[in-house]
């Protein structure tokens, strides 16, 4: 489903290198942990093509360079740790960026928030409803940075449930969760 190789980039005067070639079969989940600071955001940011990278990049049977980069970006689909800011409500938002592309019925994360105004929703829903439009997309890859970090318990696992069999890079510090969720690892140093 997902090939990426030649993965290296340099930051601050340091080359970030990560392992020469990374594989995911379709339904795959690769776990990724490490400490603050080791490039894992980087490495989403490298895998969706958002930073400048010489890096090679598959999809299924088509390269990188056979798609725009934007129809590279919604088959590969980035979920940032922190929820962007956005004047206006979860729902216009929604509306927003399904008049550009074609975006489906959000799933139910039990996000109550989507008719308040953005800034009045918690962290916590915020991060639900970007995780909700991000699968109302119907991404072939999702790109997971930090995907439950604000998240109580029972929405955690509700999350989990909810990607469980979609292909995807998780990122994130929870140990227990990625054992849980990924069929491989790769921690960063």
């Amino acid at each position: 489903m997902l090939t990426v190789s030649g993965l290296r980039r340099g930051v601050d005067g340091r080359v970030l290198s990560w392992p020469d070639r990374l594989e995911l079969a379709e339904g795959q989940v690769l776990g990724i942990d490490g400490p603050s600071g080791s490039g894992k955001t980087l490495l989403l940011r490298a895998i969706a093509a958002l930073d400048p990278s010489e890096c090679r990049r598959q999809l299924g049977d088509r390269a990188f360079q056979d798609m725009t980069p934007q129809e590279w970006r919604r088959r590969v689909l980035w979920v940032p740790q922190a929820p962007p800011t956005f004047r206006g409500t979860g729902r216009e938002l929604h509306e927003r960026i399904a008049a550009i592309r074609s975006l489906g019925e959000p799933p139910d994360l039990g996000v109550a928030a989507w008719d308040r105004p953005w800034a009045d929703a918690s962290g916590g829903e915020r991060q639900r409803m970007v995780l909700a439009l991000a699968l109302a997309a119907e991404p072939d890859v999702l790109l997971l940075d930090e995907p439950t970090a604000a998240l109580d318990p029972d929405r955690v696992a509700q999350v989990e449930e909810l990607l469980a069999g979609r292909t995807a890079v998780w990122v994130s510090h929870d140990s227990a969760q990625l054992e849980r969720v990924a069929d491989h690892r790769l921690h960063l140093t």
